[in-house]
């Protein structure tokens, strides 16, 4: 396996690895944050340290840590919410980077399970660009790359969009029942705020979730399975895979 952990590894082998050729780094990024009754409160960030290895598996790169905290305001009123501004998340994101550049990397690839870093990332896009033009960065659009290939899983077992949902929906729960069974309480699994979903991300975004939902769901899990969870994951790994073949191909990648 290609999969390189920093975390569980020594200087001496990350040097290495390093003076091999391996000097892109994943850096995934999570949550903290409710995902209704049924799911854990660190379902984003166990989706983006499973995303990041399985990626590595199939490109050549080091996994850091993933960050288990994000911007996570929206969900503001559930129990056991922890949360960073944008400008808070963006400098961590920065600064690390910064360390990654002093011991060899020249590539950086941002990965994030949780759509509310959006603005920090976005900020840390902009600082890492103008302070560290050495360092290539991608930072893919998890919607934007994977949207399609999930939605299309989803078609052929008969789902419709409103049952995978924006948040702790099919989607999310069966990921998590194929990641870590043991955290999910099928028990409690019951449909959220099923309505239009483009109107309730835009309440989400605007008001929150408890605009939304008591229990904050935003979806119907009731229907998830490890299976289909696995197809989910896989499907998502072969999509940023040929997205970041296609980032490669750049001149510059940056």
């Amino acid at each position: 396996m290609n999969t390189r952990r920093l975390a569980e590894s020594s200087w001496p082998d990350v040097a290495q690895a390093v003076a091999a050729g391996m000097t892109t780094v994943i850096l995934p990024l999570g949550a903290t944050e409710q995902h209704g009754p049924h799911l854990p409160l660190g379902t984003d960030t166990h989706r983006a340290a499973a995303l990041a290895e399985r990626l590595a598996e199939r490109l050549p790169a080091l996994v850091a840590p993933v960050i288990p905290i994000g911007c996570s305001d929206e969900h503001g009123g559930f129990a056991g919410l922890l949360s960073l501004e944008a400008e808070t998340l963006a400098a961590v994101i920065v600064d690390c980077a910064r360390c990654m550049i002093d011991w060899g990397v020249r590539r950086l690839v941002v990965l994030s399970a949780h759509g509310g870093n959006g603005r920090a990332l976005a900020l840390a896009e902009t600082r890492l660009r103008r302070e560290l033009p050495a360092l290539a960065v991608w930072i893919p659009d998890a919607m934007t790359i994977c949207g399609e290939a999930v939605l299309t899983i989803a078609t052929e077992a008969g789902l419709p969009f409103n049952a995978l949902g924006l948040h702790a929906g099919e989607w999310e729960t069966s990921e998590l029942l194929r990641l870590h069974p043991e955290q999910v309480r099928m028990d409690r699994a019951a449909p959220g705020h099923t309505g239009d979903m483009d109107a309730a991300l835009a309440t989400l975004v605007a008001n929150g979730t408890r605009a939304l939902t008591a229990t904050g769901v935003v979806g119907d899990p009731r229907s998830a399975n490890a299976s289909r969870g696995e197809c989910y994951l896989a499907a998502q790994v072969v999509c940023y895979e040929a997205a970041w073949r296609q980032w490669l191909l750049q001149p510059n990648p940056a």
